[in-house]
């Protein structure tokens, strides 16, 4: 992916930035579960439900994921299935997988199962994993800060 941007960048002029490049060529080819190293969820996890509906162009925006460049990018985030999965990059944990139900031209984010494997995720606050859920989403996929 950073050909993409280094193409996507040179000879701009400084018109595009670097972020609106690494977008463009992340939403050209979208974040797959091949392209990290990650681990399934865990047995021991929990449901928790959601609820916030997406529309169909923010939708393209989640559904190409997050691929991390640098150590200080936490998250690797793909969609499969109906559903986003989020990985811990340094390890491929799973930490959360959260599922989408259509509702006519929008997505509407429905629930999300979380690992609970004290080993893996020390988190146990379902409050916090629903805020860290929509942050990461948010954050990493609508860049909304």
């Amino acid at each position: 992916m950073r050909n993409k941007i280094q193409r996507a960048t040179q000879g701009t002029g400084g018109r595009e930035s670097r972020e609106q490049a690494k977008r463009d060529a992340t939403l050209a080819k979208p974040a797959g579960p091949t392209d990290w190293k990650t681990e399934p969820l865990p047995a021991k996890h929990t449901t928790i439900a959601l609820d916030r509906l997406f529309p169909s162009g923010d939708m393209d925006r989640i559904r190409a994921g997050f691929i991390p460049e640098w150590m200080e990018e936490k998250w690797f985030i793909y969609w499969r299935d109906d559903a986003l999965y989020f990985h811990r990059s340094w390890t491929g944990f799973c930490i959360y997988v959260v599922r989408f139900v259509r509702e006519g031209e929008a997505w509407r984010m429905v629930r999300a199962d979380v690992n609970r494997d004290y080993e893996q995720y020390q988190m146990e606050d379902d409050e916090e994993d629903v805020a860290l859920i929509h942050n990461l989403i948010d954050g990493h996929l609508l860049e909304r800060v």
